[in-house]
């Protein structure tokens, strides 16, 4: 019995550990645009701190062009 139970333990640990380890979840940030910046950090260069910029940057100009917008349509 004790072997058995043995047996039992040493094929489930074996089994365990021939498992592939599941990827972890990467949360997106930022925009789409800067999606491949954000991969720079693989290559050694600081992706996230550059996208911010790039995203913050992006952010200011939306916000001008509906500024713009919202200007120009009272005027049609």
């Amino acid at each position: 019995m004790r072997i058995a139970i043995l047996m039992s333990c040493l094929l489930w640990g074996l089994a365990a550990c021939s498992r592939e380890p599941e990827p972890e979840a990467t949360s997106q940030q930022g925009r789409e645009e800067t999606r491949n910046i954000r991969a720079t950090e693989n290559i050694g260069y600081s992706g996230a701190a550059i996208a911010n910029k790039v995203d913050g940057a992006l952010n200011t100009a939306d916000q001008r062009q509906q500024t713009l917008d919202a200007a120009a349509e009272p005027a049609q």
